[in-house]
């Protein structure tokens, strides 16, 4: 059984190698999730920081706000990425880029 933690590495594995088939470039997984962002991308000169959750967990309120604020102040674009059954559905949050 894989604990909730090693399940959402593996999708955050997923919704990277998703970006990278997108044309996303400098793809980073951050370490051990204690950021508000899980991964950093760049496409066409802008930057991306988002947050991936997985199967039925959802973002609440306060991490939405930690999101969009580290966009705002390094001047990319905030979004959150819902994986369920290998589906990836995208919501943005601001884009100060």
């Amino acid at each position: 059984m894989v604990n909730l933690y090693r399940r959402g590495r593996i999708a955050e594995g997923k919704v990277a190698s998703d970006l990278r088939s997108k044309g996303f470039r400098n793809i980073r997984q951050s370490a051990g999730s204690r950021g508000p962002a899980d991964i950093y991308a760049y496409k066409g000169g802008q930057k991306y920081y988002v947050q991936v959750k997985s199967g039925t967990a959802r973002v609440n309120s306060q991490g939405i706000n930690r999101l969009r604020r580290l966009a705002r102040d390094r001047g990319g674009t905030a979004v959150v990425i819902n994986r369920q059954n290998a589906k990836n559905k995208w919501r943005f949050f601001g884009n100060w880029g």
